[in-house]
């Protein structure tokens, strides 16, 4: 009975979704393009064009202050604007209407969110931003408590037009402070080496606030930042945090605690610095009916993984817990997962059927028939975007994972070789098109894998352009780490590792990148800490991943 119900209702839904997404194909949704930002949303010429112009202007002012070299070019950072309730259901079935925004590094496609009904939207993104950019500059070391002190210290930031104001007081951290009290505050110590737990003594939103306090106290004055930058250089080195913020500073962790609550309790240090910020060009276009009616599918068909096994979700046991409310708990989320990606299949097809010579339906329609295994109707799919005239970079590199994705599953060892020529033949008529595109790099080293002589200099240097085109993705560097480690490169294996480790999000990427550190840090013999092993070193930050209210510490 329940599952007749169950298949009644997401009936309902399809039909739902689709109507929705109909309505949203005469939406008249724009696209918003600066040398460094993509914005694409449902909104009015000129509130695009204002977000463009004062994403790019914020990212002017970050280089102002940390200039990242630019001998390259970078890929340029897509920007959905997500106009209240409605469309966050659309981007992310299940999130709150009070989410403000959120931003996704994964290498499948690194993006952000901000829902434009939010007051707190530009704080969230500025946040976001933060951390992308960050992840751009040589100096990969950087520790989790500056990491996320220097994202909230920005975030505040607010452009007047004639003027830019840094610095500013954060209440949502400064609220934290005084639920705290005084006496209560989270010591030094565990700020600088990550021992903020969820389930611990001291909440996440109080390591964000000491993080932000910190870092506010050590850029406020020319001395603390040279010292600052001192203290950044050692830990980036391989020193102890603790050790290094002392001798940086001179200071102990003891004292410097106490130097920042008084800090705190007097008129905080603000800036408007006397630099004009350049006017950036911003080019509006229209978005066709069809790329309008797609857009939201088309994202979340890009954070789907192809392969799906229910099995591997699995969430961990809470304290308390028994063990049998735990296995009502795994089989409700393995149901709700395998719901959720059947129902994404079934409206995604259904949406991009009313497109039948559509570029983008055909993108779509060939991902969702992967994600439902038939990949020989996947391919077929793609032909039309696959011809010498098409050009189409998308089509190239999808033709080219669906090819190596058939290729795996044979047994005979030549075949298998075969179908791994030929999807590469595709991939790299996807690279010359996109020499951009980090997952066309990805999916030449996942042909690659297991293959003679792997990781040879040629992966590695495969790897080194994704690292350089996505630094924001720990996949990308754990993969480029573990290329690193088997050519006996560890000291490159620990700096790419950096930032992973550092993570103040506990994930399974972060324990799985601070086991590969220790493992590269013994291979350059040089002492492992042994809280980068322990499953309960360093759970700072707040549950639940990436979206975040204007309440909540932005992730």
């Amino acid at each position: 009975m329940l599952k007749h119900v169950r298949a009644a209702l997401a009936a309902v839904l399809t039909v739902a979704t689709v109507l929705g997404a109909a309505s949203a194909a005469q939406a008249q949704w724009l696209r918003a393009e600066t040398d460094g930002f993509i914005v694409y949303g449902d909104v009015s010429e000129r509130q695009i064009r204002d977000y463009a112009r004062r994403m790019a202007r914020f990212d002017a002012l970050l280089r102002t202050y940390y200039p990242i070299p630019t001998e390259y070019e970078a890929p340029k950072l897509e920007i959905f604007l997500a106009n209240g309730a409605r469309d966050l259901q659309r981007a992310q079935p299940g999130m709150p209407s009070s989410v403000a925004g959120w931003y996704t590094p994964y290498a499948a496609r690194i993006h952000a969110v901000a829902n434009v009904a939010s007051t707190m939207a530009d704080d969230v993104l500025y946040h976001e931003y933060g951390h992308h950019f960050l992840f751009q500059l040589k100096a990969d070391a950087y520790p989790a408590w500056f990491i996320e002190g220097l994202a909230e210290y920005y975030g505040t930031v607010r452009d007047r037009g004639d003027r830019v104001e840094i610095g500013r007081h954060n209440p949502g951290r400064m609220l934290s402070f005084v639920q705290q009290g005084t006496n209560s505050w989270v010591p030094l110590e565990d700020v600088l080496r990550w021992r903020v737990s969820p389930s611990g003594r001291f909440r996440g939103s109080d390591y964000y606030a000491f993080a932000w306090a910190l870092t506010h106290y050590m850029i406020s004055d020319p001395e603390r930042r040279a010292a600052l930058s001192r203290y950044l250089a050692a830990v980036a080195g391989g020193a102890d945090s603790v050790a290094a913020m002392q001798e940086a500073t001179g200071r102990t962790a003891a004292q410097l605690h106490d130097d920042v609550r008084r800090y705190l309790a007097g008129p905080i240090v603000t800036f408007t610095p006397q630099i004009t910020l350049p006017e950036p060009e911003v080019t509006v276009t229209r978005m066709a009916p069809d790329e309008a009616a797609l857009v939201w599918l088309d994202l979340r068909l890009d954070r789907e993984a192809p392969a799906f096994d229910p099995d591997d979700i699995s969430p961990p046991r809470r304290d308390g817990e028994t063990e049998a409310a735990h296995a009502r708990r795994v089989a409700e989320a393995r149901e709700e997962a395998t719901e959720a990606r059947a129902t994404l299949i079934r409206d995604s097809l259904a949406e991009a059927a009313r497109w039948p010579d559509s570029r983008m339906a055909l993108l779509v329609t060939a991902r969702a028939q992967r994600l439902d295994g038939r990949l020989d109707e996947a391919f077929a799919t793609l032909a039309p975007l696959l011809t010498e005239d098409a050009q189409d970079a998308d089509g190239n590199r999808l033709a080219g994972e669906i090819l190596m994705q058939q290729a795996r599953a044979l047994e005979d060892p030549e075949a298998v070789a075969t179908g791994l020529r030929r999807a590469r033949a595709y991939l790299a008529e996807a690279m010359q098109l996109d020499p951009l595109d980090q997952r066309v790099y990805l999916a030449l080293d996942d042909s690659r894998r297991g293959g003679a002589g792997y990781p040879s200099a040629n992966d590695v240097s495969t790897l080194e352009v994704a690292g350089v085109l996505a630094p924001q993705s720990a996949e990308v560097r754990m993969r480029l780490a573990r290329a690193y480690l088997a050519t006996g490169d560890a000291r490159a294996a620990m700096v790419i590792l950096g930032p992973v480790a550092n993570a103040p999000h506990a994930s399974s990427q972060r324990a799985a990148a601070r086991t590969l550190l220790a493992e590269a840090r013994q291979a350059a013999g040089l002492a492992v800490d042994p809280e980068l092993t322990s499953p309960a070193a360093g759970e700072a930050g707040e549950t639940g991943g990436e979206a975040t209210t204007g309440e909540e510490a932005a992730g």
